[in-house]
């Protein structure tokens, strides 16, 4: 009798091409996928390991707001308590901590933890380009 490997996890639903191309059946009773093979069982492993890790783009975003202050700001990060926290997150957390990082960027601008001073232009308060387009409408009003 030949010894079936069963994968069993819910996040192969993010890889079922790779379950099919490494010889995979699934079992809807179940709910798992098959393979005859223990190497394709491995290979699937692989891949799912692959789909559930955060992509590098991902990695590299993360690495840059946890250096800039984002990470502090928006997910509470102490790099000296959490040096190896990338490696432990799958796709999912790493997705709603990109998330959350890009709103308090939204909110607190590039750089939260920099205090750049940016220089008030002299003509901020001048309504005059504003004044002319509503003298613009009120002339091409009366003129209809």
């Amino acid at each position: 009798m030949a010894t079936l490997y069963t994968i069993s996890d819910p996040r192969t639903k993010f890889c079922r091409a790779a379950m099919k191309a490494n010889s995979g059946v699934w079992n809807p009773i179940t709910q798992a996928w098959m393979f005859v093979a223990a190497e394709d069982a491995a290979n699937a492993l692989c891949a799912l390991y692959q789909t559930t890790r955060p992509s590098s783009n991902q990695r590299e975003a993360l690495l840059e707001m946890a250096a800039d202050g984002t990470g502090a700001s928006a997910w509470d990060f102490d790099p000296a308590v959490d040096a190896e926290w990338i490696e432990s997150l799958d796709r999912d957390k790493a997705s709603a901590l990109l998330a959350a990082g890009y709103a308090v960027r939204k909110l607190l601008g590039r750089h939260p933890l920099e205090d750049v001073a940016e220089p008030v232009r002299d003509n901020v308060f001048d309504a005059s380009d504003f004044e002319a387009r509503a003298e613009r409408t009120r002339k091409s009003r009366r003129s209809a």
